[in-house]
This record gives structure tokens, C-alpha cells and sequence, in this order.
């Protein structure tokens, strides 16, 4: 008996399987070799296991905490009798790898079914045997409708055979591929895909399947294309901006210059789009500038371009035209349509022009930076000439332009180093021949050119925008003088300072006023303040608004240049006036010619009407001031009694 039962023993020990007898309360009665290995512990006989039997359940799992960590363990008891004692056999198996890989399978298939990315696997035929949720999701197909099917069911047309082989190529060769692809869905509709593909191979290296993971990436496409189109766009009109029209330049001299044809540059820009835009507000100009986008595209071939360089500058790129005055005659279009009427969205009609600047290749330049700005160059010189018309660009332009940019500089550096002068011009009561005031004018003294004259730098300083800083350094210098003169004793003199358009419109013009009188002390009745008549009549009823409040001041407003504007009548009632200048054009053939002695007696009687004084402008001789004071005129300045001269001069003509 004993040597049976050392034989089940030694059995027992030899199987991999952990076997346990235990009593009805749990204490190990026998163990063999395999249950110490699994328990990781030595000696269990006398021990208990703290494991829960229940002989009605044919299969138990448990988890084990052993010294090496967490396991688990399967387990069978069935009761029997050991030694004389009523007791369990347990057989125990280590199931921990089962349970692990059982885990990994769960967690796999859910990533499988839950992941965005669209997965399909095939065999070494390309034969699909696995599809996921987000593959139907994405292409439409169910898994049904695709099993035994390749992915070629899902092809786009837009590949062609080579594509393929390329791809399985290298799939062969590195065992993955991933790329941007065109597929179709289930309805027809054709999208992007970013698709990887890889090899799935066996221990031995042998491919034995393939897995497809794909994206749809039509909304980044979406985006890109969107990013695309901004960055060479202009938001607001739609058309393309300087970025596409330097891209298409170069690429039309490219064309142009292999096929020996010609190419013109027409660079736009419109004429009173800033009297809209600040009359009507911003949106008002927009509206305007969409308006003109479409009428440029509609009077444009297909091969030609459009562009919107910003504000209301346009261009257009004309490709392959087939002689120079071809340009000529689209920018007389151009000319022509954008000079009629538009009525606005907000029923307001407004009536804009446009100037239009001409460069040609090979003529102009041969590269697209030459041509842009010989094309920019020739639309200063129309805009110059009086808008509304076209000009081409030539040397002349070039040189003129040049001049300008030069002078510009100088003139900031000018502004910088104090070298702008205040020069002033009597002005004579004509019956007593007395100076009861002067005009102020600047003067550049340029220590290399010397005195420069007005007309040449004024114009400059009025496009830049350095106008109003000029103006407002002339008018606090001349109350300065002013008040200096005051403090040494000489008599108060009415001193005229001219406001540009930009300065009167669009600066605060009052403040800037007050705080200069208060600043200097002079004395505002002695301030006269002189506007252009086209400078009232851009925006009349601002233009009122600010001269009322001007005056109430005690300021005095004097209109310059009278009779070259719009000389009405009913517009001058309108404006708080103190003095009307009659412009010099008039004056200068006196008593020559019958026409400018009517007109200027007819704009002296009008001024009486309207209870204003009459200053005329450029008295040269003593037949001019003899007409004048025959016919009532007020006030002269001219080089009769004195050219503007500078501050000590001008003091010692009131000392003598």
C-alpha cells in the first residue's frame, strides 16, 4: 500500500497541473511540486490556502497574490476522503498568460471598432477579411458588402496603373507605404484619403496579411485650399492680390517671351473714392470697390487678370496682345466705365473716375518689378495731368518720379533740421495804402539748393500726408511772430495763414487752433484763416460745421483762389465768410483784357452783397490798383508793394 501510494505521488508531482488536498476547513493535507511552483511558496502541508471551495461549481477562477505579484488561477475541487478525513482535491492551473492575452484581445478589438481611422485587412491576395466601423462610416460600404472584395472597390479613377505598382513596390521592398490618396465612396463622391499600408507577417517572416489604415482628410484639404486662396486673394472683392499677380507676371514673361508677343501693365487707380468712402463711411466703400472688382473682371478675356493691390488700387495684366495700342484702348475703357454713375445700397448715386497708368513689355522693362513700377510711375503723371485719362510710361516719367521720391526725403529731413521758413506778404488797405496785415507763406531753405520755391515742394507735401505737420508748424510760427510783435509795441496786424483740404478736414482743426492761441497768446480777432473753395465744397456740411465753430472763436475765415472753383453763390451764403481773395489769373490782365476786369468788378459787387471784404491777389502795377480802388475793392497784396519777405523784413516796411 505504501509503495502504490509513493508511486501516485511521484505521479502526481510530475504533472503541471497543481494538486491540493485540503480538509473541510481548508488546511493542506498534500501538495504536490507544481501547486508550490504556481503558490510560489514551500511546505504547504499544515497550511491554509484562504481559498473559497464550492464543490457545486465545476470551475473556479481566482486571483493569486503571490510573492513575485498578481496572478490568476483556475480551479476544480471534488471532495474526497484522505487519511480517514472528509477533505477537497483541488486541481489548480496557471491561467495568468490566458487571462492576459484575453485582455490585450478585448482592449485590440475595441480599438479596433472605436478608432476614427478607417482599417481594413486583407490576405496576400488583397482580399478584404476584416473591416471596421469607421471604414464603414467613412466609405459608406458595410462590412458585408466588401468581405472577399479587394480595395480596388473603392477606387477613384483618378490613379492610374503605374500609380499602383509604384506603391506596391515599395510596400514589397519596406513592408509599408503611406501616402495621399483619392478614393471613392459608396454614393460616387470622390474624396482625399491619407492611407498606410503594411505587411503583417508570421515568426518566420513570411507575409500573411495586409492592414489598411486610412484617414479622411477632405475638411484639411477644405482648410488648405481655403489658406490658399487667402493668402493669394484679396478678402473683400475676391480678386487676386499682389502675391498671384507677381506669380502670373512672371509666368506670362516667361510665355510671352518664348512665343515673342507682347504684354501690358495697366495699373488703376480710382478718383474720388475718398470723398465716398468718408461721406458715406466704410462699408459704403467697400461696396464701391466691390462694384469696381466686377466691372474690371467683366470687361477682361479670360487670360487676363485682375488684381486689387489694396485701397483703390487696381491692376490688370493683359497677356499676348497683339500690338501696344491695344493696351490704350482697354484702359479707355476701363476709363469710360468706371466714370459712370453708381447707385449705391444706400440710394445715394456717386459718380467716381479712374486714372490709368500704362507700362509694356518688352518696351517698359522685361521683368515684373520694372514693369510694376513703370506702370505706377506712368499713373502718377495721369493722375497729375487731371485724372480721368491714361498715360504710358516713359524715361521722362522715370526721371520726374525719381526727383520726387528725392525731394520727398529731403523734404522730412527739412521738416527735422528747422529749415522751413515763414515768409510774409503785406496786405494793403487799397485807399489809405496803409498794411493793415500780411500773408504767411512758407519757404524752404535748402543749404544745398537754397531758397525753394513753394510750388515745388507743396504738392509733394500734400500727397505724403506731410502737409497737415507743415501747416500746423506755420500757423503756431506765425502766431508766435505775431505775438512777438504785439510785445514790441507795434500795432495788432491781421495775419493770414493758409489751411490745405487735408489739414482743415481731416485733423481736429478746432483743438489744434485753440491750443496754439492759448500756447502763443495772440489774440484770436487777429487770426485769419484762408481755404481753398474746393477744400469747402468735398464735404460741405462738415466744412460748415467746423468754420461755425471757427468763428464763434473770434477767428476771421477768408476764401483763396476765388473764381477758379466752384464760385457760387449759393454755396458761399452758406459758409461763415469774413473775406473773399480774388485768385491772381484775374488781376494779372488788368486792364488788358475787358473779360477779367468785368469778371473781377462782378465778384467785388457780389462780395458787397454778402457784406464781405475783397482782398485781390498778385498787384503788379499801378493800372491794377487804380481799377481796384475805382470799383470798391477792399485789400491788395501783390509785388506792387512788396514780394513775402521774411519776419525782419516785413517789421522793418511797418517801421517806415
Amino acid at each position: 500500500m505504501k509503495n502504490s501510494l509513493s508511486k501516485l505521488r511521484l505521479i502526481l508531482d510530475t504533472i503541471s497541473d497543481g494538486v491540493v488536498v485540503v480538509d473541510h476547513l481548508g488546511m493542506v493535507l498534500y501538495a504536490n511540486y507544481a501547486a508550490e511552483l504556481l503558490l510560489e511558496r514551500g511546505d504547504l502541508i499544515g497550511t491554509s490556502l484562504a481559498i473559497p471551495i464550492s464543490p457545486s461549481l465545476e470551475r473556479q477562477e481566482i486571483n493569486l497574490i503571490r510573492p513575485s505579484g498578481m496572478a490568476w488561477a483556475a480551479f476544480r475541487a471534488t471532495p474526497i476522503q484522505w487519511d480517514g478525513v472528509q477533505g477537497y482535491v483541488l486541481v489548480i492551473s496557471d491561467i495568468t498568460l490566458s487571462k492576459i492575452n484575453e485582455k490585450y484581445q478585448l482592449q485590440a478589438a475595441a480599438i479596433f471598432e472605436s478608432t476614427r481611422e478607417g482599417i481594413m485587412l486583407t490576405d496576400t491576395n488583397k482580399r478584404i477579411l476584416m473591416v471596421n466601423l469607421a471604414f464603414s462610416q467613412i466609405t459608406g460600404f458595410t462590412e458585408a458588402e466588401v468581405l472577399g472584395k479587394t480595395p480596388s472597390v473603392l477606387s477613384s479613377g483618378r490613379h492610374d496603373l503605374k500609380f499602383y505598382e509604384a506603391m506596391w513596390k515599395v510596400i514589397k521592398e519596406t513592408g509599408h507605404w503611406q501616402g495621399e490618396i483619392w478614393n471613392r465612396r459608396k454614393d460616387g463622391y470622390i474624396f482625399p484619403e491619407l492611407l498606410s499600408i503594411s505587411a503583417v507577417k508570421d515568426t518566420d517572416g513570411n507575409v500573411i496579411n495586409y492592414v489598411g489604415v486610412f484617414a479622411d482628410i477632405s475638411n484639411i484639404k477644405a482648410t488648405e485650399s481655403k489658406l490658399e486662396y487667402l493668402a493669394h486673394h484679396d478678402p473683400l472683392t475676391g480678386l487676386p492680390n499682389r502675391i498671384l499677380l507677381l506669380s502670373r507676371l512672371e509666368h506670362a514673361l516667361e510665355t510671352v517671351q518664348r512665343n515673342d508677343k507682347l504684354l501690358a501693365v495697366l495699373m488703376i487707380d480710382l478718383d474720388r473714392f475718398k470723398d465716398v468712402n468718408d461721406s458715406y463711411g466704410h462699408l459704403m466703400g467697400d461696396e464701391l470697390l466691390q462694384h469696381v472688382a466686377i466691372q474690371l473682371k467683366s470687361r477682361m478675356r479670360s487670360i487676363d487678370t485682375v488684381c486689387r493691390l489694396g485701397g483703390d488700387e487696381f491692376t490688370v495684366l493683359l497677356e499676348e496682345i497683339a500690338q501696344l495700342e491695344d493696351a490704350a484702348f482697354v484702359a479707355n475703357d476701363i476709363i469710360n466705365t468706371l466714370g459712370e454713375p453708381y447707385l449705391l445700397s444706400n440710394g445715394c448715386e456717386v459718380h467716381i473716375g479712374a486714372s490709368v497708368g500704362i507700362s509694356l513689355f518688352p518696351t517698359h522693362g522685361d521683368n515684373s518689378e520694372v514693369l510694376l513700377q513703370q506702370a505706377d510711375t506712368a499713373l502718377y503723371q495721369a493722375k497729375t495731368e487731371g485724372r480721368g485719362r491714361f498715360t504710358y510710361f516713359s524715361e521722362e516719367l522715370t526721371k520726374t518720379t525719381r526727383a520726387r521720391i528725392q525731394l520727398e526725403a529731403r523734404l522730412r529731413q527739412a521738416i527735422e533740421r528747422g529749415e522751413l521758413r515763414v515768409f510774409y506778404q503785406p496786405q494793403i488797405d487799397v485807399r489809405t495804402g496803409y498794411i493793415i496785415g500780411a500773408e504767411a507763406l512758407v519757404r524752404w531753405q535748402d543749404p544745398v539748393r537754397g531758397l525753394i520755391p513753394p510750388l515745388e515742394f507743396i504738392p509733394i507735401a500734400e500727397e505724403t500726408g506731410l502737409i497737415t505737420s507743415i501747416g500746423n508748424w506755420i500757423l503756431k510760427e506765425t502766431c508766435l511772430q505775431g505775438q512777438r510783435w504785439i510785445n514790441a509795441g507795434l500795432q495788432p496786424l491781421r495775419l493770414a495763414v493758409n489751411l490745405s483740404p487735408r489739414q482743415f478736414l481731416h485733423s481736429d482743426i478746432n483743438t489744434i487752433v485753440a491750443e496754439i492761441l492759448a500756447e502763443t497768446g495772440f489774440p484770436a480777432d487777429c487770426l485769419e484763416l484762408e481755404l481753398t473753395e474746393s477744400a469747402l465744397m468735398q464735404r460741405e456740411r462738415e466744412a460748415i460745421d467746423i468754420l461755425n465753430r471757427l468763428h464763434a472763436t473770434g477767428v476771421s475765415i477768408a476764401i483763396d483762389d476765388f473764381g477758379t472753383g466752384y464760385s457760387s453763390l449759393a454755396y458761399l451764403k452758406l459758409f461763415p465768410l469774413d473775406v473773399l481773395k480774388i485768385d491772381k489769373s484775374f488781376i494779372d490782365d488788368i486792364p488788358r483784357h475787358r473779360d477779367d476786369m468785368e469778371i473781377t468788378a462782378t465778384i467785388i459787387a457780389m462780395a458787397r452783397t454778402l457784406r464781405l471784404k475783397v482782398l485781390a491777389e498778385g498787384v503788379e502795377n499801378k493800372e491794377q490798383l487804380a481799377f481796384l480802388l475805382a470799383h470798391g475793392c477792399n485789400l491788395y497784396q501783390g509785388y506792387l508793394f512788396s514780394p513775402p519777405v521774411p519776419a525782419e523784413a516785413f517789421e522793418r516796411l511797418l517801421l517806415t
